[in-house]
């Protein structure tokens, strides 16, 4: 091979690797179709969330983590295990939550009720918690 063609292969190989590591890390896209049965879903755990500060809990397709939007930050768990794959987004607002997904649908209604069954009331208690740890060591007792 000639110097030229070296580099060139070099190249396309690097450039390959590189756009396979950014898509491994990607989460995919976030879900955009309102479901308003899944609003109906999320609704018992409404209170709950706001109380604690959530402003929204990204469940992405990949099955590997959830996130959650605080007043407090970000907070990541692990979705649940034994679970059926799940990809919804959920806002709380003042008076309503919405929740979007791209893969919901009434087939599948059942996997998505035991996932916000589960998740919602762990969101709950990690991001309370999370709240007292970051206020303690707002407050400088968080020092170690």
């Amino acid at each position: 091979m000639s110097r030229i063609t070296q580099r060139v292969f070099r190249f396309v190989f690097v450039l390959t690797l590189a756009a396979l590591s950014g898509a491994c890390a990607a989460p995919g896209p976030v879900p955009a179709t309102v479901q308003p049965a899944l609003a109906k879903l999320a609704e018992p755990y409404a209170d709950g969330l706001r109380k604690a500060g959530v402003s929204s809990v990204m469940v992405y397709a990949n099955g590997a983590r959830v996130r959650v939007g605080s007043v407090m930050g970000e907070v990541y768990m692990r979705y649940p295990g034994g679970l059926a794959p799940t990809a919804f987004a959920l806002y709380v607002g003042t008076r309503d939550v919405e929740v979007d997904s791209d893969t919901f649908s009434a087939a599948n209604s059942a996997q998505y009720q035991a996932a916000m069954t589960a998740i919602l009331p762990e969101v709950i208690r990690q991001v309370t918690a999370n709240n007292m740890v970051q206020m303690e060591m707002n407050l400088g007792g968080g020092r170690r």
